[in-house]
């Protein structure tokens, strides 16, 4: 999943490049904004300030986006419990990703993945 699909121009900067690849890569793995801002290097108001004016998203938004896209293809293509789905994308709870789901998408995962 490219940069592209969530954002609607390229990302110059290098540390939110540095941060998005971080992500994309270790986005299954408890990410907070203070040690996004230690792997960066820079304070965390400043990491959050540039992160939302280059990409027009927080650093949550994304990263809440991103793991719902990649639980969208878990419950089209594999047969993992909501629960199961919900700890591989990297919630350590279902009923916040089921909440997240909804916000994002308008329905719940279960009725998500009955869909299909």
């Amino acid at each position: 999943m490219d940069t592209y699909n969530f954002f609607h121009k390229p990302i110059c900067n290098f540390h939110i490049n540095k941060a998005i690849a971080y992500t994309l890569k270790n986005y299954t793995e408890p990410l907070t904004l203070e040690e996004m801002a230690d792997y960066l290097g820079l304070n965390k108001c400043y990491f959050c300030q540039l992160f939302k004016r280059e990409t027009g998203k927080t650093y949550s938004q994304f990263l809440n986006e991103l793991r719902i896209e990649k639980s969208k293809e878990l419950l089209e293509n594999t047969n993992l419990s909501i629960l199961d789905i919900a700890l591989t994308v990297g919630y350590n709870n279902q009923n916040y990703y089921s909440m997240a789901f909804k916000k994002l998408t308008g329905t719940t995962p279960k009725n998500y993945k009955n869909r299909n």
